[in-house]
């Protein structure tokens, strides 16, 4: 074990959900969390259709197996995640961790079946992941620099930003987004330009922008609504003048997306360079 916060996420046999969590947060975690996998009763193969679909997220089970809980292991792990009700997780003796259960979404009982039924699995527990990563590295301190970006309707620039830096830093940047007037939903224009580029941001959702959102953040990089973002005194503020894609088809979209991209490439190399300098 290491001086990282550890999960441990649990499914009965370990080739579905449980593989899944634990894909999605080595995605998103990198190697700020130590992530581990285990079934109460292991089957033999990873679930192919689970594989598949994380991996439409930039995700990789494919080379895992299968395993029993081991139970030093058990008393090691700060956190135990049991993913649905079927398997049971006692705590034992000496443990250091907690225990919590996952009821994620069973869109069989909704009559959803094949690879639909899996995609809302995995967006679920991609959510719940993401708040579980945010939990783990708040509670330990998390090393990682941090980006804020802000636009107006959090729907596209601000959206299509985070979604290259999330993929182009590995877990090793800390991504928020965020906007002074949030959208109902992603501008259906960016999701599409990004699935091109093999991204998926379809699981976004605009957020209102919060001071708490500024202040936990190193980098605020705005788009077009810097006079809403609040300033503190610290931090590292940047207007990234970006056509606003709100209203515009995917040939429009396409430049703005390319644009984005090249300057978050540079963004991660100047902020990885800088932390692996300190």
């Amino acid at each position: 074990m290491t001086d990282k916060p550890t999960v441990l996420f649990v499914c009965v046999k370990n080739g579905g959900k449980s593989q899944m969590a634990a894909a999605l947060m080595r995605l998103h975690a990198g190697d700020a969390v130590e992530v581990h996998s285990a079934g109460t009763r292991p089957g033999s193969a990873i679930n192919a259709l689970s594989a598949e679909s994380v991996a439409e997220l930039g995700a990789d089970m494919s080379g895992e197996t299968p395993r029993a809980i081991d139970p030093d292991l058990l008393r090691q792990v700060d956190r135990v995640v049991v993913l649905g009700g079927e398997a049971k997780v006692e705590p034992v003796d000496g443990m250091a961790g907690t225990i919590e259960v996952w009821h994620t979404d069973e869109p069989s009982e909704r009559g959803i079946e094949g690879m639909e039924r899996i995609r809302l699995v995995r967006d679920d527990i991609d959510q719940r992941v993401r708040t579980l990563q945010r939990n783990l590295l708040d509670s330990a301190g998390d090393p990682r620099p941090s980006v804020l970006f802000v636009c107006v309707h959090n729907a596209g620039r601000s959206q299509m930003a985070a979604g290259y830096l999330e993929h182009l830093a590995g877990g090793r940047i800390e991504v928020r987004s965020a906007g002074s007037e949030p959208a109902d939903q992603i501008n259906p224009a960016a999701v599409a330009a990004m699935a091109e580029d093999g991204i998926d941001i379809t699981a976004a959702s605009p957020t209102i922008l919060t001071t708490d959102a500024v202040c936990a953040s190193d980098v605020v990089i705005t788009m077009g609504c810097g006079d809403t973002c609040p300033v503190f005194p610290g931090k590292r503020y940047e207007d990234w003048e970006l056509s606003d894609p709100a209203g515009q088809g995917l040939e429009a979209v396409r430049p703005i997306r390319d644009e984005i991209k090249q300057r978050i490439t540079a963004l991660v190399a100047e902020l990885l360079e800088t932390e692996g300098t300190k």
